[in-house]
């Protein structure tokens, strides 16, 4: 007996402000450089809302679209050029697609369009994201991921592993940016946020020594209780909003009074005050 068409449901966003809807769609084929995954987890941020609501202008997204980045799947079908990936290969989709010919030209499929003509017409091809069951991604797009160490053995589940996408975003502030070295002390301010928590954690395992800023002594203390390991890297200082307050207690908290290497900026837009 044939095995049964799989069903493609997805939800699709047609106007700012309206509530998605659902609809059923073909599954894509996998034509030469694309890989069709079956999604299982993707990352939701804390301002999703106001994508959907087309408040944050600079997302541009183009309507209609299935919106948010895939990011934890395992693959459905390949193209006739894949080498190493093959259906029931478990992996992570780094979600920002960039055009072939031209590394300039970048979209972020299902979630941010850009403003040009190159990436307009990138969009068209790849703005399908997340939320539906099957996605047509990019080859390149697609990083293997060890399931038998992962899963079997650390016990992760793709519900987990999707923080992948989080922690890239920290990581290439710190690893790629910032390129911190063990040893290295960080200023991280704000520090209570998704991203800029991540960061603490990332920068604490490249071995720096963190100084994590914010205005709630109890969201801190939370922070380092449940991060836990060696007390003398991690330190926070709670800001008050005076500056000679403020600038002397953050020397005071590096080591050796000196000062930092790196300072990462997790400001949201528009903050005046202090974190």
């Amino acid at each position: 007996m044939a095995s049964p068409t799989p069903t493609n449901f997805a939800m699709r966003l047609t106007a700012f402000g309206a509530p998605l809807t659902k609809v059923e769609l073909p599954v894509p084929e996998a034509s030469a450089g694309t890989v069709i995954v079956r999604n299982l987890a993707t990352s939701l941020t804390s301002y999703m809302h106001l994508i959907l609501d087309g408040k944050l202008p600079q997302h541009n997204l183009q309507l209609p679209v299935i919106p948010n980045p895939p990011c934890v799947g395992r693959i459905h079908a390949v193209g006739p050029d894949a080498v190493r990936l093959q259906p029931g290969d478990l992996v992570y989709i780094q979600p920002m697609v960039q055009a072939r010919d031209d590394p300039y030209t970048k979209i972020v499929q299902g979630h941010i369009c850009g403003t040009t003509d190159g990436a307009y017409r990138l969009w068209e091809e790849w703005k399908e994201g997340a939320f539906q069951q099957y996605t047509k991604v990019p080859l390149e797009n697609c990083i293997l991921l060890n399931e038998d160490r992962l899963c079997g053995e650390l016990g992760y589940s793709p519900a987990v592993l999707q923080s992948i996408a989080n922690y890239a975003v920290s990581a290439g502030a710190i690893i790629e940016a910032a390129k911190l070295k063990p040893a290295e002390t960080i200023i991280i301010g704000p520090s209570s946020g998704m991203f800029s928590g991540l960061a603490v954690e990332i920068a604490l395992a490249v071995g720096g020594n963190v100084i994590a800023l914010g205005r709630s002594e109890s969201k801190l203390a939370a922070m380092k209780q449940r991060i836990g390991g060696d007390p003398g890297r991690l330190k926070y200082v709670v800001m008050t909003g005076d500056d000679e307050t403020d600038y002397g207690a953050i020397m005071q908290a590096t080591p050796g009074g000196i000062g930092a290497e790196v300072y990462n900026d997790w400001t949201p837009e528009g903050n005046t005050g202090a974190f």
